[in-house]
């Protein structure tokens, strides 16, 4: 069964959940795209009842990035904020652990798990979206504010030294300035150049204890490891998003990805993706600047995905079944974001993501979890449900709790996409009793995107909205029996 475990309405993009010693549930709200700070909810999921444990101070608002979630560990709560990794205590107060982290640009320091060894785990993203900063990362906002700012690698690489040209957007747009990869906007490199790494590097997987010493290496080469989480049996798994379709450098159709994260491994990015060259021809003849800006590949043969999902599906948070009670022991549960269509690719035709999905580790297959009966964002559909999920984690109850971010506007003047406050939900999914099916029935695809310029203005006021209803009531009857129940519209 699926119901709001509490509140309505989350008013500041909840974003990331976790649980304390005691079973209290924090929710964390990452401010981003949204005109209110990032802060922290501390919620009893069995009376409903929460209270603001955190609220971040205005200094340490990066209006452009995102406090992306944290972990209980030792009496504190420790908590990612966009280059920077913090701890909060039971009064409140905050600490720094570490510092610095190059999280200013297309994506951050991400939610930190802790690990068997008792270190902290976290991944931070990439600077772009295939290592050459581009005008396109002006439209993010975050390059006015950082001109500087850039991918830095963990290892020493060698460049090829391409370089590619943008609109000065730092200066005159009537002029044209060369990016190379590696490089802050506008400096172009040369063939054979040397950058030097850093532990301290984007596309990567970083561990340190808790006071943050030892920071260590785990992986890199990941566009944006988002999720991490541990395998019962102690392996580290992550989610990847893949590249989008914008830039000086892209490819067409790239998965969103789950990995097994091996200790010094190099996966690929951004010359790679889902372990395949980008110039090579399975990704067929879209895109452009797809030939490799490195001169030498750590590994060229670097490893493929367990699985992979959707394009643009938006895998963010993770979580494995320890309970039988719940179900599908080992088995990793995946929040599917949902896709940003067409800021982040304009060729989207039907909804991608937008749900829960279970990843059967041994037969190493995605299957629906829990799903709309229409497939896209709630807000565009005749039905309530999942607007864009963004993270699950199993509570001390056995129950799986899924964050809802909430709804989202196309905003090209507000760096692509704007929050629409009071939207966003943390839902809860417990077992029945019913036996366990494999999976939900199928939602219904609609090519949502096209309908939404095409179907309106021809509907007038009957609008999609009834186009959609009256297929659903039409739709093919199926026997198959769901773990969950999805949830209902409340009158």
């Amino acid at each position: 069964m699926i119901s709001r475990a509490h509140s309505p309405s989350l008013s500041r993009t909840p974003v990331h959940c976790c649980f304390d010693d005691h079973g209290f549930c924090y929710v964390v709200e990452c401010g981003h795209k949204v005109d209110a700070r990032p802060r922290i909810l501390k919620a009893n999921t069995s009376t409903g009842s929460y209270e603001t444990f955190f609220e971040l101070p205005e200094e340490r608002w990066v209006t452009t990035g995102a406090m992306t979630g944290g972990c209980w560990h030792q009496g504190y709560l420790y908590v990612a904020n966009t280059d920077t990794l913090v701890r909060i205590g039971p009064d409140g107060g905050l600490e720094e652990v570490l510092t610095d982290l190059p999280g200013l640009g297309d994506h951050q320091t991400n939610y930190p798990v802790v690990g068997p060894d008792g270190k902290l785990y976290f991944g931070v993203g990439s600077a772009t979206n295939a290592g050459v900063v581009g005008a396109d990362n002006f439209a993010y906002e975050w390059l006015p504010r950082f001109p500087r700012f850039h991918d830095v690698p963990a290892r020493d690489i060698k460049l090829v030294g391409r370089n590619y040209p943008f609109r000065n957007v730092l200066g005159g747009v009537t002029e044209t300035v060369r990016s190379g990869a590696y490089a802050p906007f506008g400096t172009e490199t040369r063939p054979g150049q040397v950058i030097e790494g850093s532990v301290k590097c984007t596309g990567s997987i970083l561990r340190c204890n808790p006071d943050g010493s030892d920071l260590e290496l785990v992986a890199w080469g990941l566009r944006n490891p988002y999720g991490v989480a541990f395998h019962p049996d102690g392996r580290l798994f992550a989610t990847e998003h893949g590249i989008d379709e914008r830039g000086g450098r892209y490819i067409v159709g790239d998965y969103d990805d789950f990995y097994e994260i091996k200790d010094g491994a190099w996966y690929g990015w951004p010359d790679f993706a889902s372990g395949i060259r980008l110039d090579d021809p399975r990704w067929g003849e879209g895109g452009q600047g797809r030939e490799p800006v490195l001169a030498e590949h750590p590994d060229p043969n670097p490893p493929r995905p367990l699985v992979s999902f959707q394009p643009h599906a938006g895998a963010n948070g993770v979580d494995f079944s320890r309970n039988s009670a719940f179900g599908f022991e080992g088995d990793a549960f995946v929040a599917l974001f949902g896709d940003l269509a067409p800021v982040t690719t304009p060729r989207l035709v039907n909804p991608a993501g937008f749900k829960v999905v279970r990843v059967d580790m041994r037969a190493r297959r995605v299957v629906d979890f829990a799903v709309n009966k229409i497939a896209g964002p709630a807000s565009k559909l005749p039905h309530d449900g999942f607007e864009r999920p963004s993270h699950c984690a199993f509570g001390p109850d056995g129950a799986l709790y899924v964050v809802d971010w909430g709804e989202i506007e196309i905003a090209p003047e507000a760096g692509g996409v704007r929050m629409v406050r009071e939207t966003g939900k943390l839902w809860r999914i417990r077992r029945t009793g019913e036996p366990a099916a494999e999976r939900p029935p199928e939602p219904l695809v609609l090519p949502l995107y096209p309908a939404q310029f095409l179907l309106v203005p021809i509907a007038g006021a009957i609008g999609l909205a009834a186009v959609v209803t009256w297929l659903l009531k039409h739709r093919p009857r199926r026997n198959a029996r769901s773990l969950i129940r999805r949830a209902r519209r409340k009158r």
